[in-house]
């Protein structure tokens, strides 16, 4: 039986209006799970009906396309097939193609595109990021010299994807006039990015060294974009960098430059440098040296090897790796505090 209380508690005006609350929520939820319900039969029937669309298309076209292709049906033969409503379609059909096929069959299929790719360009004004960076990716693989100011408009776009696509079409073009464009805008983003510039950088080629020492020198650059330049004349930018900045990552930066394709010349800076106060700065010129160093520069890296940073201890071992085993083993031999044990870490790994 109901006690008094409870009933009293129903009948009361805060119990009737809990009880509206709750069937409130229950009436909330059940719209919720039919509106959840509802999208999902949507979004299925959606996705159904655009894979039909595909199917007949593909159906339509991918004869035609293979008998272009072998030389068996001339290109008219296809271009009959596409109604200017689905020219869209067909720029998406031929991306496929394009990512696996070089050569003759290629250039086919850029040709193909071309008539189409106005459907595209439209959208990297779109509001939509996504249909953007889908856009300047069309445009970059089939028409990069047809769109090209539609490319070179993309690198200010606020989106770094849309940025990272259109820079990397352009670099494909081998125009080193770009290599401006291309620090200018991808210096903006990440260092995932920044990485991505220097691969393109050195995809236009030699001609592009000017841009190489350009950025070098430019002390507003990020310090990653510049620890990935080979440019042999940049080694000298990069050593008088070190002396005329106080900025750690961009010193660090610069001498790993020098690591790479620095000379003799560039010893006693490294020299110089291996007693720096910074770690980072110490291990770098401790790179340096065993990198570039002669036997005069075997006794700096043994001193090296007591630095109370373990990593540059460990570069300096490396470094005396690279000249032989007999001065590790000797080092090793006087067991002598950290640098013996450094020393015969390093001889342990290199018998492994």
């Amino acid at each position: 039986m109901i006690s008094s209380d409870t009933l009293a508690l129903v009948t009361s005006p805060v119990g009737d209006q809990a009880f509206r609350i709750l069937l409130l929520s229950i009436g909330l939820l059940l719209l919720c799970v039919f509106g959840f319900v509802g999208a999902s039969v949507l979004l299925r029937v959606k996705n159904n009906r655009i894979a039909r669309q595909w199917a007949r298309l593909e159906a339509r076209w991918d004869p035609v396309m293979l008998d272009v292709l072998s030389g068996a049906a001339p290109v008219d033969a296809l271009e009959a097939l596409v109604p200017r409503e689905d020219s869209g379609r067909f720029v998406e059909y031929l991306m496929r193609y394009a990512r696996r096929i070089r050569g003759a069959e290629r250039v086919l299929i850029t040709g193909l595109a071309g008539p189409h790719l106005y459907m595209v360009s439209g959208d990297l004004a779109n509001g939509n990021v996504e249909r953007r960076a889908r856009a300047a990716q069309m445009l970059g693989e089939l028409g990069p010299i047809r769109y090209r100011s539609e490319l070179l408009g993309a690198l200010e776009d606020p989106a770094p994807v849309v940025v990272m696509i259109a820079a990397k079409a352009l670099s494909r073009e081998y125009r080193a006039g770009d290599a401006p464009l291309l620090i200018e805008s991808m210096s903006r983003l990440s260092l995932l990015t920044s990485r991505l510039l220097v691969a393109m950088l050195h995809q236009l080629g030699p001609q592009s060294a000017w841009a190489f020492r350009q950025t070098l020198a430019d002390p507003t650059q990020p310090a990653k974009v510049l620890a990935g330049f080979n440019d042999q004349t940049a080694a000298d930018i990069a050593a008088a960098v070190v002396d005329q900045t106080d900025d750690l990552d961009l010193r660090v930066a610069a001498l790993q430059v020098i690591e790479r394709v620095g000379t003799a010349d560039h010893l006693p800076l490294a020299r110089r440098l291996i007693k720096d106060a910074e770690p980072a700065v110490r291990g770098s010129a401790v790179k340096v040296l065993g990198t570039h160093g002669d036997e005069g520069d075997i006794p700096l890296l043994v001193d090296a090897l007591e630095d109370p940073v373990s990593w540059v201890a460990i570069h300096a071992a490396e470094g005396l790796r690279r000249g032989g085993r007999a001065v590790l083993e000797a080092v090793a031999e006087v067991r002598r505090r950290r640098s013996s044990v450094v020393a015969r870490e390093m001889l342990f790994q290199e018998d492994q």
